[in-house]
């Protein structure tokens, strides 16, 4: 296995110089940007244009090649931070976040607005009616990029007909965060998962893209062409650590939403499960959305119900925890991602069944240089005997 890392320009997707990392960590988490550290020895930067190390206009593109010689972007992440350097030492640290991250500041609107005509914003109203998630979060994000020096080598889902319907107004400028509106569609119940997924944009590796990836109507997790299966059935495979969160520290047994307004008159929604177990001691979350009205006026919304009750549905899952050995030439890294779903096979754990599991990886961490991954997986199938 080889680790490499090159920069790159975020705007045109062009991969500059490569560099000598001295250490590096990556994480990921589902629905998430991708937070990348790397030191790079000072002299790397010898010559290159600032362009390159610049935050935003810079970028960070990690590749892993595995044993048959194949090289793959692993994370491309603008960069996010100045460089900060150690004389003493002579490195350089450098830190990105996935593209995701750039569309924080991003206002969504219907079009721009130029100075002189800003005010006519307030008017605006960008409205779906019959589209699918993925073509909502496609449009939504093809109108972030429709800015000035808004461009990125970002290749979205096509506008497609379905049931969805969303209405921004666009006086509403402080919730109107491209970002936002984005990351709230996947937190409703059955929204879809969103992924920004690194590839060559060309043969001879010199420019990169991101691939919007998003869940479908009928299946709102990751699509995946592959199931990654590892054992976890002897000392000596695959899987060297597993464990199951068991102290109710990740979980929800009752989620409470609330919306907009202030004091008795805000908006409220609440979800939870229909059973537990008979020695587990009650967990109740609470979380909010500011932007989120009644519709009635008994102060429910479906909105927040259906924010509380996607939250319930992941908090109330057990959390694994693997250590695995990404072999170059089994599972190489870069040939599965997190939001996933990995087959994992057990046996002679003290807390996991033997057999079979399905698990969907949530969140991933990497350390350059190295073949073992940390993971955090969510359990789809688990036997009964891991059952809250």
């Amino acid at each position: 296995m080889t680790w490499s890392a090159y920069l790159g320009r975020t705007m045109t997707g062009e991969v500059g110089p490569k560099l000598d990392v001295t250490s590096g960590t990556l994480n990921m988490a589902l629905n998430d940007h991708d937070d990348l550290t790397l030191v790079i020895a000072r002299d790397s930067l010898d010559g290159v244009e600032p362009d390159f190390w610049r935050v935003r206009a810079g970028a960070l593109v990690i590749t892993y090649t595995d044993a048959h010689d194949v090289e793959r972007p692993v994370t491309v992440c603008a960069v996010s931070d100045p460089p900060a350097e150690n004389r003493a030492a002579g490195t350089v640290t450098l830190k990105g976040k996935g593209p995701g991250w750039l569309f924080e500041r991003r206002v969504l609107l219907d079009k721009e607005y130029p100075v002189a005509t800003a005010g006519d914003a307030r008017k605006a109203t960008i409205r779906f009616h019959g589209d699918t998630f993925p073509s909502i979060i496609g449009e939504v994000l093809r109108l972030g990029m429709a800015k000035r020096n808004g461009y990125l080598p970002l290749v979205t889902p096509p506008r497609e007909t379905g049931k969805r319907v969303r209405t921004y107004a666009g006086w509403n400028f402080a919730n109107n965060e491209v970002w936002k509106r984005v990351k709230e569609m996947t937190e409703v119940i059955n929204g879809p998962d969103v992924a920004f997924r690194p590839e060559w944009a060309n043969e001879q590796r010199t420019a990169f893209r991101w691939r919007l990836t998003v869940g479908t109507e009928a299946q709102p997790t990751l699509p995946q062409e592959r199931t990654v299966l590892w054992d976890a059935t002897s000392v000596d495979s695959s899987v060297s650590s597993m464990t199951v969160t068991s102290d109710a520290t990740g979980i929800a047994h009752r989620v409470y939403t609330t919306g907009a307004g202030e004091g008795a008159a805000i908006a409220v929604a609440v979800a939870e499960v229909a059973e537990l177990s008979e020695y587990m001691p009650f967990v109740e979350v609470v979380t909010s959305d500011a932007d989120a009205e009644q519709d009635d006026a008994s102060g429910s919304s479906a909105l927040l119900k259906s924010k509380a009750e996607a939250r319930l549905a992941t908090e109330a899952l057990d959390q694994v925890s693997l250590t695995v050995n990404a072999d170059s030439s089994d599972e190489p890294i870069g040939t599965w991602w997190c939001g996933e779903l990995a087959v994992v096979n057990a046996e002679g754990w003290l807390d996991v069944p033997d057999g079979e599991h399905l698990l969907r990886v949530i969140a991933a961490k990497y350390t350059y240089g190295s073949d073992v991954v940390a993971l955090e997986c969510q359990a789809d199938a688990l036997g009964e005997e891991l059952a809250w």
